[in-house]
């Protein structure tokens, strides 16, 4: 029997032990490469978008981005796993798995709370009282910023004062939601407008409303589509790299003479 030039505790272990300064040492590893692979493939999305191709252009870097997401997953957590597994030092393809697959884990945690507190920053970004996100809507939606434009202007010319946002809103809201009778409402309420002359006002606004509520029914669409692909993005992703980080642990450790060869640990002798 030959021995070789590093050593294992394995066999004066019952059980063997997880070391987490290697999975950590794993982890930062596949942050590393996760980082400089997310940055080439901005690098390459960017280089591919084609501005007088809009619709087409978004459909690939949708799709090239999903397909890069679950490569980059994967390679990083294989090498994570890989050196998780060489960190540890010992020849055990289980634990390496087992340090592989707990790379894994600790990159989904800490991606998830990473998440989660930017999309808390970013709600707690719009206060109470501003309109931000109408402003948006009626940005990407021009039915809907005309609609808007008319009934500010029907109200401050029949108050002969700066209307109020609350009505405004209600009243909008109304209209979107097709309950007319409730729109007329309002607006009689608050101008003083004889009913008449209401009635006709909510007519002419019939066809910018329809206009606005399709647009609002796709955008809805569209975004729901992106939210689906989205997740199923992350659950590709999310399996790719559990596999590729326990096949990087399982490699690793049987692999770990090809990395400490050169290596002599006095007193703790290992039998190949």
């Amino acid at each position: 029997m030959a021995t070789t030039a590093y050593s294992s505790t394995i066999e004066s272990d019952p059980f063997a032990q997880m070391r987490w300064s290697a999975v950590f040492a794993g982890w930062f590893v596949a942050t590393g490469i996760a980082i400089v692979l997310y940055g080439a493939g901005l690098a390459l999305g960017f280089s591919a978008f084609d501005p007088h191709n809009v619709p087409a252009a978004a459909k690939g870097v949708g799709i090239g981005t999903i397909i890069w997401m679950v490569l980059t997953w994967a390679a990083s957590l294989f090498v994570g796993g890989l050196f998780a597994s060489w960190f540890d030092g010992r020849a055990d393809e289980t634990m390496g798995s087992l340090h592989g697959v707990t790379v894994w884990g600790v990159a989904i945690t800490t991606s998830a709370l990473w998440l989660a507190l930017t999309l808390g920053q970013l709600s707690h970004q719009h206060k109470p009282g501003h309109d931000d996100g109408g402003a948006m809507a009626a940005v990407s939606n021009e039915p809907l910023a005309v609609l808007r434009t008319d009934v500010h202007r029907t109200l401050a010319t029949q108050r002969d004062s700066r209307p109020d946002g609350q009505t405004e809103k209600a009243l909008i809201a109304a209209l979107l939601a097709g309950h007319t009778d409730t729109a007329r409402a309002i607006l009689i309420a608050q101008t003083e407008m004889p009913t008449d002359v209401a009635t006709a006002r909510v007519t002419t606004w019939l066809p910018v409303v329809n206009a606005a509520s399709d647009q609002i029914k796709n955008d809805a669409e569209r975004v729901k589509h992106y939210a689906a692909v989205g997740m199923l993005g992350l659950l590709l992703s999310g399996i790719a790299g559990l596999i590729a980080a326990a096949l990087g642990g399982w490699i690793g450790a049987r692999q770990i003479h090809r990395v400490y060869h050169l290596r002599r640990y006095e007193g703790r002798p290992y039998r190949d």
